[in-house]
């Protein structure tokens, strides 16, 4: 019997699913195929660690600037959470700065504020660390507004990171303790 906690845990995963399969950015494959294989083209990121996969965009930014995270732990209620960020411009700015927000059920304790970053680099990854503390279980976002200065003049964009919450684990039940009349596996007498 699936209970409703399960049930919320696993909507809770098919919905991250679907929302992290919705932000690959990659070129659509053609449907001839071809007859040699390619290794990837695409540039190994600086400081961006393999582990990493790409935050939730409100809109088509990948051009212009990814988020990618990571999480140094599984989330469990009351346990701090370490995250790992890598903000990776993909043009040169002249400045970014990037603040991360959570609501309830998940608490930034610390890393709120990416501050002002000058001359950010293109294709260079610039990392920060957050530490969240689940409260309860459930599925969370973490919301990061990047704000960046160039050529196009001052934009912020929006990223979302999920968080799963799973539901703690319950107490391991203690089998009864067995009674002197059916230690022996005898049944007891009727009185």
């Amino acid at each position: 019997m699936i209970t409703i906690g399960a049930r919320a845990f696993l909507f809770a995963v098919v919905v991250c699913g679907g929302m992290l399969a919705a932000c690959d950015d990659s070129p659509k494959e053609s449907a001839t195929p071809t007859t040699t294989t390619k290794k990837s083209s695409a540039p190994k990121i600086a400081g961006l660690a393999p582990d990493m996969v790409a935050a939730v965009s409100s809109v088509k930014t990948a051009t212009m600037l990814g988020m990618h995270f990571a999480l140094r732990a599984t989330p469990k209620i009351n346990e701090a959470l370490p995250v790992d960020i890598a903000i990776v411009p993909h043009r040169d700015f002249t400045a970014l700065q990037a603040h991360f927000e959570s609501r309830d059920g998940l608490t930034l304790t610390a890393g709120d504020i990416l501050g002002q970053q000058g001359d950010a680099p293109a294709e260079k990854a610039l990392t920060h660390q957050l530490v969240l503390l689940p409260a309860q279980e459930g599925l969370f976002m973490i919301t990061a507004i990047v704000e960046t200065e160039g050529a196009d003049g001052t934009v912020s964009r929006v990223f979302s990171i999920p968080v799963i919450v799973a539901p703690s684990d319950p107490p391991a039940s203690e089998p009864p303790a067995a009674s002197d009349d059916t230690a022996d596996g005898a049944a007891p007498a009727a009185k």
